[in-house]
C-alpha cells in the first residue's frame, strides 16, 4: 500500500476539473488582462484597449463577447451617446481576490521574461 500525501482530503473530488475550467476561461490570451482592466474601472472599449496594450480590436471584441456570454461582464449602451460599456458582474467581482493572488505570485516568483525569479530560490 502506498502512503498518501499530507494534502489528501484537503480538496474535494473532481477539483482538478473545476480548476481547469476556470483557467481555460480566464487564462485565454488577453482574457485575464481584459477582465482585470474592467474590474479596475476601464469600462468602454477604447479604455480597455488602452489598459491592455497589444491586444487587437478583433481579439478584444471576441474576448469581451466571451466574458459576457460566460456571465462575467454585462454590456451596456448609453442612450444619450450610444456608447457601449462593460461592467463586471458579481461573478467577476468574486474573482478579484484570485486575480490579486496571481498578480502577487507573479511579482514574487516570475521575472519580466516569464521565468522563475531568484526569489523562488530562497525557500
Amino acid at each position: 500500500m502506498t502512503e498518501q500525501s499530507g494534502t489528501s482530503g484537503q480538496w474535494p473530488p473532481g477539483h482538478c476539473l473545476g480548476l481547469q475550467q476556470a483557467l481555460e476561461l480566464i487564462g485565454g490570451r488577453w482574457t485575464g488582462s481584459i477582465l482585470l482592466a474592467v474590474l479596475s474601472g476601464s469600462r468602454r472599449f477604447s479604455d480597455i484597449r488602452v489598459a491592455v496594450p497589444g491586444v487587437s480590436d478583433r481579439l478584444l471584441c471576441d474576448r469581451l463577447r466571451r466574458l459576457e456570454a460566460e456571465g462575467l461582464l454585462e454590456r451596456h449602451t448609453t442612450t444619450e451617446s450610444g456608447l457601449v460599456g462593460y461592467a463586471p458582474t458579481e461573478a467577476a467581482q468574486a474573482l478579484v481576490p484570485a486575480l490579486h493572488a496571481i498578480l502577487d505570485w507573479t511579482t514574487r516568483w516570475r521575472d519580466d521574461t516569464g521565468h522563475q525569479s531568484d526569489a523562488g530560490n530562497d525557500r
